[in-house]
């Protein structure tokens, strides 16, 4: 189960980059609750553990970088 570490780590990281590519939709539009709950949301839909913050962060980046965009609401 996702842990609110590693959702703060994907925050963290979207502000640290929120100059390239889309990290800045991360940084602007979602918050570490919101970011959590699409981490267990994952991970039920996957059936996958994300056991390091760098897994986290990967599944965030795929959903920006690759065409899976999701827009501020």
């Amino acid at each position: 189960m996702a842990k609110m570490a590693m959702a703060q780590a994907v925050l963290n990281h979207a502000q640290d980059f929120y100059d390239r590519g889309s990290w800045y939709v991360i940084a602007e539009c979602w918050d570490a609750l919101a970011i959590l709950e699409e981490l267990d949301q994952a991970e039920e839909r996957e059936a996958a553990v994300f056991d390091f913050d760098t897994a986290a962060i990967a599944h965030f980046s795929r959903m920006i970088h690759g065409g899976q965009r999701r827009r501020c609401w």
